[in-house]
Order: structure tokens, then sequence, then C-alpha cells
């Protein structure tokens, strides 16, 4: 296994949970949008239904193709009309609630922008990949990136091959000369390499200290592990 220093002139990294705290942003949108929900059905709604919802609509095939705003809407959807509410304003209203919530909590990691400019300043071409639907205009770290390859944009999400030759493609950039860096090991490890991209994974959480794979808890740690090439 090719081990750091990685010699790579392009850095893919993955956005939510990498370069943004989604996780405490998609928590409190869920409590705001089954706080409403409760209210306009009159039932209790909870954080964990919603959550649940979204992945029922994930796994069904009809679905595993369709954008995940269609997925989120179609859950919430899904919810209501169990409590007896199938209005079409009233989804959108509790959707609305979700995506402000969400993109309004949606804070990057205090060491996000810090690393990315010392890269950047270094000579680094740092990308964005992420199936994520957030705008990353509004965030201070954006302008040290090249691109943001987006899943719905590029028509395929990670971990599909294409997914990563089309970010590379956009970049000018060659698996040799690439390194993926990522929070989950499918999307920003194992599908990086079956290109034949090496990956470095961000583990926050501490969650898998004995992982076969080079491993950093901060992005902070990244810089000591790649070299211009």
């Amino acid at each position: 296994m090719t081990r750091p220093p990685f010699r790579v002139s392009h850095i893919l990294l993955d956005v939510d949970g990498t370069l943004i705290n989604f996780q405490a942003a998609l928590e409190q949108a869920l409590l705001a949008t089954a706080e409403l929900a409760s209210e306009v059905t009159g039932t209790l709604v909870t954080p964990m239904q919603l959550g649940s919802a979204r992945e029922l609509v994930y796994a069904e095939p009809t679905w595993r193709e369709r954008t995940l705003r269609e997925v989120r809407d179609e859950s919430f959807r899904r919810v209501l009309a169990a409590a007896g509410e199938t209005a079409l304003p009233l989804v959108e209203r509790v959707s609305a609630v979700y995506y402000e919530t969400r993109d309004r909590e949606m804070l990057p990691y205090e060491e996000t922008d810090e690393v990315l400019a010392a890269l950047r300043d270094r000579g680094f071409t740092l990308i964005a990949g992420t199936n994520g639907n957030a705008t990353l205009s509004q965030y201070q770290f954006r302008h040290h990136l090249m691109l943001v390859h987006q899943a719905e944009r590029a028509g395929f999400s990670k971990p599909d091959p294409r997914f990563y030759r089309g970010a590379l493609e956009r970049a000018g950039a060659s698996v040799d000369s690439t390194i993926s860096v990522g929070d989950r090991v499918a999307n920003d490890i194992d599908g990086p390499r079956a290109i034949g991209m090496a990956g470095i994974f961000l583990d926050r959480e501490n969650v898998a200290p004995d992982i076969d794979v080079p491993r950093i808890t901060t992005l902070r740690e990244l810089p000591d592990l790649v070299e211009l090439g």
C-alpha cells in the first residue's frame, strides 16, 4: 500500500464531515422540521422518525437515481401523509424549514480555512467532491478551491468510479497526481482506490484507529502527509 508522504499536485476533498460539520447541521434541521411537522399534524413527529423515513425512501430502487432533495422531500411527504396531511403546500413548507435550518447551521470546522489556505499557498490544486447539494459560495474557504464537483450536477454519486473520473477530468488531473481525503471509507477511500487513486481517511471521532489506510483525526494533520509533486 502506498504510504505518506504522498507526492501529488491535486487534493480531492470531501465536503460534509470533512470541510463542514454536516452532522450538527442535520441534527438541528431535523429537530426544527420535526417540531413544525408535529405542530401542523397535531401528532408527535420526531427527528428520528424523519431520518428513518429518508433512509427508507433512499433504499427503494426507484428513488436511488433521484436527487437528494427529491428523496428528502418524498420522506417528508410520507411522514405527513401518515398523519393525515397530504396538501402539497404543507410539504413544501416543511421542506423549506428543513433546508433553511440546515443551510444556516452548516458551519465549517474551525481549521478548514486555515488548512486549505496553507495547502493552496504551497501550490496544491484543491478540488471539493461531494454527494451533497449545499452551496459553498457563502464560505470563506471556497476561494481556495479550484472547483466544486457535485454529484447532482455530475450525474454520478460516490462511490461510482465515474464520479471521481469526472472530477479529475474537470481538474485536468490524473489518479497518480491526486489524493482523496474524506471521512467515509466507502466514498473517500474505497471508491477512489477502485480507479487507482490513493486516499487519506479523516477519522474525527477516532472510530477506526486500527484501519489499514493512512489516517488523520483532524485536517490540521493533512499538510504533513502531502508533498507537492
